[in-house]
């Protein structure tokens, strides 16, 4: 039975180390996944950019074609002001002639307005490129050294579990079936040493004289408190 206990610490053991391990294999693709969608950020912001950018080009030519239209107009109206018979005539057609430059002048100063926004948005879509850029260099290294992590902990876990089988063979059965009962409900910790006289996991204290049968390790003992199994203090 001592030999089995003692063994048993060294299972507990393998199994903490294996759930370390487990819960790293859970990560990684996780952190892979969260550089994935931070990559897709950064391009979505690009292509939301150049898309205004076509936005802006489309509202500078239809700027430009109503300007020439606007334009055309008013050289029409002028024209026509050298045929008007009534001052009716002449007046309407100054009307039409004023609300054209109306028109030309707002559809000049859109299009300066817009030349000055696609000037600036051109040269931040060029920066943004080139730190999309840096950015797919750095994220693509990360996922492939947390791809090469992962396909380590594959083989780490695989090194454990042999461990783990072979240690098993050198445990009472029965001792086993305890150690995998208690470990389910008490957070993989079901094995703790006696300290100052109480139980390692919930310090509860434990009479002298339970504290001397386990001391004997000739049976297994457990924490009337919170069921884990006890072992001697590490320095006994």
């Amino acid at each position: 039975m001592q030999d089995s206990l003692l063994t048993l610490l060294q299972l507990q053991q393998i199994d903490q180390r294996l759930q370390e391990l487990e819960q790293l294999k859970a990560e990684i693709p996780r952190q892979i996944e969260a550089l994935t969608q931070e990559y897709t950020t950064i391009e979505q912001t690009l292509t939301d950019k150049e898309h205004r950018l076509a936005d802006l080009h489309k509202d500078r030519r239809q700027h430009e074609r109503d300007l020439e239209d606007a334009q055309e107009k008013a050289r029409k109206y002028q024209g026509q002001l050298l045929s008007v018979k009534t001052n009716k005539e002449y007046d309407a057609l100054q009307v039409e002639i004023q609300t054209q430059k109306v028109n030309v002048t707002e559809h000049e100063d859109a299009i300066l307005r817009l030349m000055t926004e696609i000037e600036d948005l051109s040269r931040d879509i060029e920066q943004t490129r080139l730190m999309v850029t840096t950015q797919r260099q750095r994220i693509t290294a990360e996922q492939d050294s947390l791809q090469h992590q992962l396909t380590a902990v594959d083989e780490d876990v695989q090194v454990v579990l042999d461990e783990r089988r072979r240690t098993l063979v050198r445990i009472n059965k029965r001792v086993v079936s305890a150690y995998e009962r208690v470990r389910k409900g008490k957070s993989a910790v079901a094995v703790v040493p006696i300290k100052k006289g109480a139980c390692g996991g919930c310090f509860n204290i434990i009479p002298l004289q339970r504290i001397a049968e386990i001391r004997r390790m000739d049976r297994l003992m457990t924490c009337e408190s919170c069921g884990r199994i006890l072992v001697p203090e590490p320095q006994e």
